[in-house]
């Protein structure tokens, strides 16, 4: 566990590998990739830089670590607001939706990174394997689930079940929601002027209609 700053107790070399992604992750959901410095880090965690390189191959390995854990809860909220929706399968495609529109205004840095890795996560080189590896697997999970969501509400509905429609309904439901997550987060820059607070609920509203819609077909 990090240490607060101005600490006196010295993490234990195996405990600066977590406390650095755990810092590193809590900067870049809110404040962006840019934003998190490494020196900063192991000032406030009191341990030294050079376990950066250590740990992490540099800066972009621990960008990319914090990125791949970020993710990995990320997508364990998501089932865990759909499996709390109740029985219902079309409330627990929509809990899926809401959490993710809710998830991308409260962590607008780690979804810039995310969603825009090139542009957004201040990292010089690629995606290590092992790291792209991960992130690869879990989107296949969050997507699966995502397709699994959409198959009840059709078969709740009486309609088609074909694996080519799930595959394109769910990529829809997954484009639309991330267009609205994003819009709302405020972090596109074309559309920032349309990143109003007050109008999230009558936008998921209105999201939730759209989809009812298409799945009722």
């Amino acid at each position: 566990m990090a240490q607060a700053t101005g600490s006196t107790k010295a993490l234990a070399h195996n405990e600066a590998r977590s406390a650095l992604v755990e810092a590193a992750l809590r900067v870049i959901s809110t404040e962006g990739a840019a934003s998190m410095h490494p020196n900063e880090l192991c000032l406030e965690l009191g341990i030294s830089r050079s376990l950066v390189n250590f740990h992490f191959d540099g800066r972009d390995g621990l960008v990319a670590e914090a990125m791949a854990l970020g993710y990995e809860r990320y997508v364990a909220e998501l089932k865990l607001a759909a499996d709390g929706a109740g029985p219902e399968p079309l409330d627990r495609l929509l809990a899926w939706v809401d959490r993710q529109v809710e998830w991308t205004i409260a962590n607008p840095g780690l979804a810039a990174a995310l969603n825009f890795q090139r542009e957004a996560s201040g990292m010089h080189g690629g995606m290590p394997d092992e790291v792209a590896a991960h992130l690869a697997e879990t989107g296949a999970r969050n997507f699966n689930f995502l397709i699994e969501l959409v198959r009840a509400v059709r078969e709740f509905n009486g309609a088609a079940t074909d694996s080519s429609t799930l595959g394109f309904d769910g990529a829809v439901v997954g484009w639309l929601t991330l267009g609205l997550s994003v819009w709302l987060a405020g972090r596109h820059a074309p559309t920032q002027h349309l990143a109003r607070p007050d109008l999230v609920k009558l936008a998921k509203e209105r999201a939730h209609r759209l989809i009812a819609g298409m799945l009722e077909v």
